[in-house]
């Protein structure tokens, strides 16, 4: 179990915080991309918005201009009821200064242009040019009144009237510094350039395209479509999931931080593991013990760590080792004094030797005691 424990402890760890890191993605996940969405929902809301509000704004200085550039043709048709020689290019090109008008045309019945401020257009059919085959509705009324912005600058306007005296029309074309002005200011960029949209992008488009949620080049976008005009909002996907990012490196730290210190209380808690091998020990192994026991210098002080089985154990085997030794050296004594009475030494000289030596073994043994009382002391 133990080696179990040590060898599958920290994979089974590791694969326990990858599982939750993998359980607690996609919730985050979700979560941060509603919450994505919904927000730049409601930024796309506050751009039309005010989108809307500046065409309110726009829209009746348009209708004003075109109502002055309306009047500014029926004037001009009474002018020519009156007098044919303004039909002339010269004198409609001073008319268009007295009236601030960019240009004049008068066309016959079938569309023609008969006259013109600009003599190169005089010929131009107008039921064949783009934009401008509205006009053929005022040929044969003399009440009509028709008012149009140019398709591609709506900052030119058109007023048509149909002639009085003839069949035919008149129509004036002026591009209007006030409109273009009023359509700057009301432009889409311009409008939602200072709206507060934090780290997102907000631009206008194409009208391509289907709207609703995408992503594209690492961005979460949205498109959206109304009243002609086409807004796409962008938030970085880093931006996105940055709070389920910084949640899951989090819950895998503290995953970590827990593991590491879960295997270090368990590596702590390990108690080793010996094995008793005295009965296997050589007798060298047991001289060198015994010898170092021997050499070991008394001490009068124990530390306080040794507990009193322990001491007294220890100096039970001091003192066993001590009478062993003590009772080899006499062994060799005895043996010694032997060989020297076989040698017919003097009997007396023997005695002498023997008295002495036992005298010295006795002061030896003193020492010896003295040394482990003071021990034991």
């Amino acid at each position: 179990m133990v080696r179990f424990m040590r060898r599958w402890l920290v994979p089974l760890l590791a694969g326990l915080l990858l599982i939750g890191i993998a359980i607690a993605f996609v919730p985050f996940s979700r979560q941060m991309e509603t919450r994505a969405k919904t927000e730049l929902t409601l930024l796309m809301d506050r751009a039309f918005a005010r989108i809307s509000a500046g065409d309110k704004l726009t829209d009746p200085m348009i209708t004003a201009q075109e109502e002055s550039l309306l009047s500014k043709a029926t004037a001009v048709s009474r002018f020519l009821t009156h007098d044919d020689t303004l039909l002339a290019s010269d004198a409609l090109a001073a008319l268009c200064e007295q009236l601030s008008i960019d240009r004049i045309d008068v066309a016959n019945a079938e569309g023609v242009l008969v006259a013109s401020s600009d003599a190169t257009r005089i010929g131009m059919v107008l039921g064949t040019q783009a934009g401008l085959t509205w006009t053929m509705a005022a040929v044969t009324d003399a009440t009509a009144a028709l008012t149009q912005q140019d398709n591609t600058d709506p900052s030119v306007l058109y007023a048509c009237v149909g002639r009085s005296d003839i069949d035919g029309l008149i129509l004036l074309t002026r591009d209007d510094a006030h409109v273009e002005n009023a359509l700057m200011l009301s432009d889409s960029e311009s409008i939602t350039s200072d709206l507060p949209y934090g780290g997102d992008i907000l631009f206008s488009a194409a009208e391509s395209g289907a709207d609703g949620f995408f992503y594209e080049a690492n961005n979460l976008c949205l498109r959206r479509t109304q009243d002609g005009v086409t807004m796409i909002a962008a938030r970085p996907t880093a931006e996105v999931f940055a709070v389920r990012n910084a949640a899951i490196l989090a819950f895998g730290a503290a995953l970590a931080c827990i593991m590491i210190c879960g295997v270090a209380a368990y590596l702590l808690n390990l108690e080793p593991i010996t094995v008793d091998n005295d009965e296997e020990l050589t007798q060298d192994t047991a001289e060198q013990e015994k010898v170092a026991l021997l050499q070991e210098e008394p001490k009068t002080e124990e530390p306080e760590e040794i507990q009193p089985k322990a001491r007294r154990r220890l100096f039970q085997k001091r003192k066993q080792l001590i009478e062993e030794e003590q009772e080899q050296i006499e062994a060799e004594e005895v043996d010694q004094q032997h060989e020297q009475s076989v040698e017919n030494a003097p009997r007396q000289i023997s005695r002498g030797r023997k008295k002495t030596q036992v005298a010295e073994n006795e002061e030896t043994q003193e020492d010896t005691e003295g040394v482990f009382e003071k021990i034991v002391e």
